[in-house]
């Protein structure tokens, strides 16, 4: 009953009830500058790689130990949650990642990642080029600030630290765990996203689908092999692979609707070694993005039917058709609640005003905060987005006089000082607001 309850006040249109954080929160933020310069710099300074983030973890752990919060570990890779009960109410998590990406950081900031890492025999470096520092330097804020003022709030909140994010294993590795199982049920779900495109500090909200679902494919396409010279008697799969990744092309615009936006894209193919061989088979490496499972099935299958009635035609027998292998790299789409949005907004226009955040479009880079929303559960789910830009620097690229570089860029360099503060002051009032009560 008090779950129904919990989730009808939620969506009804902001109340009287609920008090204005906005100066006590301030008071926190301006407090702990200090201290978020010196969280950020630390973890920017030693990433760590996706399923690798042993380290990361035990620094946040040690951190939020010190507020209170109760760890649960085993949570898949290093992932583990972070929870601080305080009375009677709602259950809010709020997740981070914590993995760099194999970049070679050349920002030339101080305090930039020197790490490197063994991976096949070989040496890899390590960058927070997606900006999971200021993820976890917001969420260390977050939390730390909620513990001092928990005599503002009830309820619980969760404090997840997801491994592995940017090669898609962390979420469906934690949600599979059995410790997951036994974490408070959650209400409400909330994520942060930096964005390279937006002013330090702005809000950036898209309702609905925002990010999508990602599958990565290896395909191989098989032929008959033989001389350079003589084609006809051989079947060629260069010839075969050309004709493949011209025709599935037609997939998107073709077989969906037009207002399912969808993308294909062959990103390397593999095959032969020398000009004057046909070889026996070729491999494609795809990624596939798509944002409703109707429309991925859709794909899923039309890559199948072209590619197996191509070899047919082309006289290969049916142990000779193409193999299509599904990597386990696939994450559900991002689907943000409206109503859930809607609520935040209301929120920060209390809090922070209008101008602290804006409408952003949906995009087709994944990731898999999405797993947590489309579970059967269906809890409402949002990931917001996170301006990371300067003004001076905005103002200088609009003058074309400096580069905006995008997520993943080796000099992506986010203006920290602006960006974390603020993340901390939205999410805090945000929960703050969601948890719905004034503890007595």
């Amino acid at each position: 009953m008090f779950r129904k309850f919990l989730i009808l006040l939620l969506f009804l249109p902001f109340t009287s009830f609920a008090q204005s954080f906005s100066t006590l929160v301030n008071k926190e933020t301006e407090a702990a500058q200090g201290q978020y310069a010196t969280w950020y710099q630390h973890l920017h300074k030693n990433p760590e790689l996706s399923t690798q983030e042993m380290n990361t973890a035990a620094f946040l752990k040690k951190e939020l130990s010190k507020s209170g919060f109760t760890i649960i570990d085993s949570l898949g890779f290093h992932s583990f949650a972070a929870v601080l009960k305080n009375g009677n109410g709602p259950v809010v998590l709020y997740r981070t990642d914590m993995d760099g990406l194999p970049v070679k950081e050349q920002t030339g900031l101080p305090f930039a990642s020197e790490a490197s890492y063994i991976k096949e025999g070989q040496p890899v470096p390590a960058m927070h080029a997606c900006g999971h520092d200021i993820h976890m330097s917001s969420w260390l804020g977050t939390a730390t600030l909620l513990s001092r003022i928990r005599k503002q709030w009830s309820g619980t909140v969760i404090f997840l630290a997801q491994s592995a994010e940017e090669t898609g294993q962390g979420a469906r590795k934690m949600i599979a765990s059995p410790a997951f199982a036994r974490l408070p049920k959650p209400d409400i779900q909330l994520a942060f996203h930096d964005n390279a495109d937006l002013p330090a500090g702005q809000i950036g909200f898209c309702d609905g689908y925002s990010m999508a679902a990602v599958d990565m494919m290896n395909i191989t396409i098989y032929g008959k092999g033989g001389h350079g010279a003589a084609p006809q008697q051989a079947i060629d799969p260069v010839l075969l692979s050309a004709q493949y990744i011209t025709a599935i092309q037609s997939i998107v615009s073709r077989n969906l609707s037009s207002n399912d936006p969808a993308v294909i894209t062959v990103g390397a193919i593999h095959g032969g070694t020398v000009g004057n061989i046909i070889p026996d088979q070729v491999q494609l490496k795809l990624t596939i993005r798509s944002f409703n499972a109707a429309a991925r099935q859709t794909i899923l299958d039309r890559l199948k039917t072209i590619g197996d009635n191509m070899a047919a035609a082309a006289g290969l027998p049916k142990d000779k058709w193409p193999l299509y292998e599904l990597l386990d790299m696939s994450i559900k789409s991002v689907y943000n609640d409206p109503q859930l949005g809607a609520r935040l907004r209301t929120v920060l226009s209390k809090e922070r005003g209008d101008s602290s955040y804006t409408t952003v479009k949906p995009i087709m880079i994944g990731e898999d905060f999405g797993e947590y929303g489309q579970l059967p559960s269906k809890i409402p789910s949002y990931l917001m987005w996170i301006g990371t830009v300067s003004p001076e620097r905005k103002a200088l690229a609009a003058k074309g006089e400096a580069e905006l570089y995008s997520l993943h860029s080796t000099r992506f360099a986010p203006d920290f000082t602006a960006t974390i503060p603020a993340a901390v002051k939205t999410m805090s009032v945000c929960i703050l607001h969601l948890l719905g009560s004034v503890k007595k």
